[in-house]
């Protein structure tokens, strides 16, 4: 019965004219705050106390008026209100401001208002009952007709404001006063930094789309990727460029709480993806309930309800999901997965980022940790998305360096030297030089494994291939080709400077001995085979390594420890 009244007065308002709309709502508050703003230079901040009228259908729509100090809620001195409020103060501005062009900023308000000077109106967002679009999001800016101003005297503020289903009002910040060019620089800076956010985290997405696409095995590159355009479309609802969108401001409030629930269950599904948990059966049916929450919030939930949902979502994240998060940290961490600590750290600040942001929601914590906030949140919110994408990155990295580098070694693969290999074949082509492909083989060493152990066998590896390495120059070709075989690849002027070549790492891998940890001396023979190819030569990488293989097997039972070519 109540919201009927209200809205039926609304109704009624919405038939009058503007001038006088507003007249009759300044005359029907009857007590003003005791002591004027006393504004002499700007900005100026309009903190403190503020008279606050509501209107009792009660009695005759007759107004309640108390006293509330801004920034604060309305349900500080109105509890459980639910529908329209009037904020008043009274302010004196000097007359060496008369030539200035000012404007009043309000950082927020919930939910629709409309701000009147001197019984003028000077802006609105939203709009009131009964057709409600809800501008909790957003910022206002009005300016401020130097007409309606009068300078050493006593002018009014009125913001009248429809609250509906949340406590709320001024509850972040107080009304500033300022030029009007200072609140559109201040404004637009934020704007921009806005934005400015939004395109790096676009960039980023695409950054793991590409990766993922190049190994599509990866998911968590997938899934980061779709968390960083719903938290991008997330931030854009936000902006100013929403509100002048002209899309209903409801509808846009209403998609902002589908992306808050798409984003807690793709984060969720990230963090698992990354640290390759599998999901309980339980967890997914708590994700399953958010999505559908959030669906429900853009189609057939009455807006009434909606904070009720939005609690029940961020009980279920603080309650469900952070310590089911903080678990997953433990395992990973615990069966010492790859990036697990410095994962942990970077997702645990994202974590109590956003429980700080639910914290500030519910007006939990004092406003001077709300200002801080929200100056720090976009800072970690973008430090943590690139933070998570040098993870990415870097893994990335090492997948693509494992697959194209022997671990042990750090030769090329197999694969990957045939490919470098043909490159090579092509660029000869074009230079008219010979490239030389040989094929060197580490004599017994299956006997160096038994007569010692596989580590060290690994050593006797590892000091070949650095020792072949020395004899190269920076662009040749270094491979394994298998167990105890490498393979290289190098250009040279011809079959001679070939073989002086070969000798010189023949002569470096086995002039001495390998010391093993105990500096005990290790022989090392090795048998080379090895062809070279003319640029007039019609050969393919393959041929040339199948050629140079057939060589070694042939020059190994022929003689080993030798170089044939």
């Amino acid at each position: 019965m109540i919201r009927f009244l209200f809205i039926l007065f609304a109704l009624l308002f919405s038939v009058l004219p503007t001038q006088v709309r507003a007249t009759d709502e300044l005359s029907s508050a009857k007590r003003s705050p005791s002591t004027p703003f006393n504004i002499k230079q700007t900005p100026f901040t309009l903190e403190g106390e503020w008279q606050v009228c509501r209107y009792s259908p009660e009695q005759n729509n007759r107004s309640d008026c108390r006293t509330v100090n801004a920034p604060g809620s309305i349900e500080d001195v109105f509890p459980s209100l639910d529908g329209f409020v009037f904020y008043r103060a009274q302010f004196t501005i000097s007359k060496k401001l008369e030539h200035q062009a000012l404007a009043v900023y309000i950082r927020q308000i919930r939910d629709a208002d409309k701000a009147y000077i001197n019984g003028h109106l000077i802006g609105e967002t939203g709009q009131f009952a009964p057709n409600f679009e809800k501008a909790t999001l957003y910022q206002r800016l009005y300016a401020i007709p130097s007409s309606i101003i009068r300078f050493d005297q006593t002018n009014e503020l009125v913001i009248k404001v429809y609250n509906h289903a949340r406590p709320g009002g001024m509850v972040v910040a107080a009304p500033v006063l300022d030029t009007v060019n200072n609140i559109y620089r201040e404004t637009a800076t934020q704007e921009s930094l806005l934005m400015i956010f939004i395109g790096m985290i676009l960039l980023i997405s695409a950054v793991q789309i590409f990766y993922y696409l190049a190994q599509p095995e990866h998911k968590e590159n997938l899934l980061f990727a779709v968390l960083c355009v719903f938290e991008s479309v997330y931030l854009l609802t936000y902006s100013q460029a929403a509100l002048d969108s002209g899309i209903n401001l409801t509808s846009i409030f209403r998609i902002n709480m589908l992306l808050f629930a798409l984003l807690t269950v793709n984060f969720f599904l990230f963090v698992s993806s990354f640290f390759k948990q599998s999901i309980p059966w339980f967890i997914k049916g708590v994700l399953g309930l958010i999505l559908l929450l959030g669906i429900i919030c853009v189609t057939i939930l009455p807006i009434d309800w909606i904070y009720h949902v939005l609690l029940i979502l961020q009980l279920i994240s603080v309650c469900i999901l952070v310590p089911y998060y903080f678990y997953i940290f433990y395992q990973a961490n615990r069966q010492k997965l790859p990036y697990a600590s410095l994962m942990t750290k970077v997702l645990a600040l994202y974590i109590v980022t956003v429980l700080i942001d639910f914290a500030i929601d519910q007006q939990l914590v004092p406003l001077f940790i709300t200002g801080i906030a929200g100056l720090l949140s976009p800072i970690f919110l973008i430090t943590v998305f690139i933070a998570i994408t040098f993870i990415l990155i870097h893994k990335h990295w090492l997948y693509y360096r494992h697959a194209t580098y022997d671990y042990l070694t750090n030769c090329l693969r197999r694969s990957s030297f045939e490919q470098r290999l043909a490159e090579e074949i092509h660029r000869i082509h074009r230079t008219g030089q010979s490239i030389v492909v040989a094929l060197i083989d580490i004599d017994n060493f299956k006997q160096i494994n038994d007569a010692h152990n596989h580590l060290v066998g690994d050593q006797v590896l590892q000091e070949v291939v650095s020792r072949t390495r020395a004899s190269l120059r920076d662009f040749d070709l270094l491979g394994r080709y298998g167990g105890d075989e490498f393979i290289v690849a190098a250009e040279v002027s011809d079959k001679k400077d070939a073989t002086q070549l070969l000798k010189r790492i023949h002569k470096n891998i086995t002039s001495q001995p390998v010391m093993d940890k105990n500096e005990e001396p290790i022989e090392v023979s090795i048998t080379i085979g090895a062809m070279v190819a003319e640029a007039s030569d019609l050969v393919t990488a393959l041929q040339m390594i199948e050629q140079a293989d057939d060589i070694l097997v042939h020059g190994k039972v022929k003689q080993k420890g030798h170089i044939h070519i």
